[in-house]
């Protein structure tokens, strides 16, 4: 990516709240992150995936995954062990020079996680995964804070419930009275659009975007990755993360950087050097 690629890749997310970015993974990397994911998925609930028959509500033996708003959504805390830890995943460079020049230096990752739609899913409520910082104090919108990057695990398609999204709506900045308005009922008045994607690109999302999944009409699951990154200043820390031992020692000091808010688990039971 030359610097005017970059400049309209900024512009374009400062405009919408919204970055696609094709061809950033190659189909063997999408394929070992989709295998490595259902397996974990078809363990943590016991059962088959994307079989049409809606048994998503299996059993869940670690807590890592959860029901979201509707029907048939699930989310999954992602165990920090390759092929989720590999620096080509978390770090890819290209993302990275991205983030950077959204986010700032020093930014970190506070949170990763995992969405998937099953056959038969139903709508989600419209919602922001964060809200403006000040909240109605300041009547207008700050720069970005904090993004979450999506990276599909097939191609999202109309059929297999592609996310939904209000582009622009990172700027809106809610009043005292707006702010007790549902969003569903809000974005009623605004345009929305389909974030249809193919597999191998990569999805840069500000987390004040409105946005809601929707029905799941094929036959499989429809699931992604959902990593959190955020300005170096920001306060959230990042206790749903733990790193093991073993991937910490493999990591370079740029990666070690970018998860320094998160707890380290050493082997011999004292905590790493951060």
């Amino acid at each position: 990516m030359d610097d005017e690629a970059l400049a309209t890749a900024l512009r374009t997310f400062r405009d919408s709240g919204l970055l696609i970015l094709p061809g950033v993974f190659d189909a063997d990397r999408v394929a070992t992150l989709r295998s490595a994911y259902d397996d974990l998925l078809r363990a943590e609930l016991g059962q088959d995936l994307g079989d049409g028959t809606g048994r998503e509500t299996g059993r869940d033996t670690s807590g890592r995954v959860q029901p979201t708003d509707g029907r048939k959504h699930v989310q999954m805390q992602l165990p920090l062990v390759p092929p989720f830890s590999d620096v080509e995943t978390i770090a890819h460079p290209l993302l990275l020079r991205v983030l950077t020049a959204i986010l700032g230096d020093g930014l970190h990752c506070s949170y990763y996680n995992s969405n998937t739609a099953f056959p038969g899913s139903t709508y989600q409520r419209v919602h922001r995964d964060a809200g403006p910082v000040f909240g109605a104090d300041l009547g207008v919108p700050t720069p970005t804070t904090a993004v979450v990057v999506n990276i599909p695990l097939c191609d999202f398609t109309r059929e297999n419930g592609s996310t939904e999204v209000w582009p622009a709506s990172h700027l809106i900045v809610d009043s005292v009275q707006d702010a007790g308005v549902d969003l569903t009922t809000r974005a009623q008045a605004l345009a929305s659009a389909r974030m249809d994607v193919p597999a191998g690109a990569a999805v840069i999302r500000d987390l004040r975007l409105w946005h809601r999944g929707v029905p799941n009409e094929s036959a499989g699951a429809r699931s992604m990755l959902a990593v959190v990154y955020q300005r170096a200043w920001l306060s959230w820390r990042a206790p749903s993360l733990r790193v093991p031992a073993a991937t910490w020692q493999a990591w370079p000091d740029h990666v070690r950087s970018i998860f320094s808010a998160a707890p380290v688990d050493a082997e011999d039971g004292d905590r790493p050097d951060v």
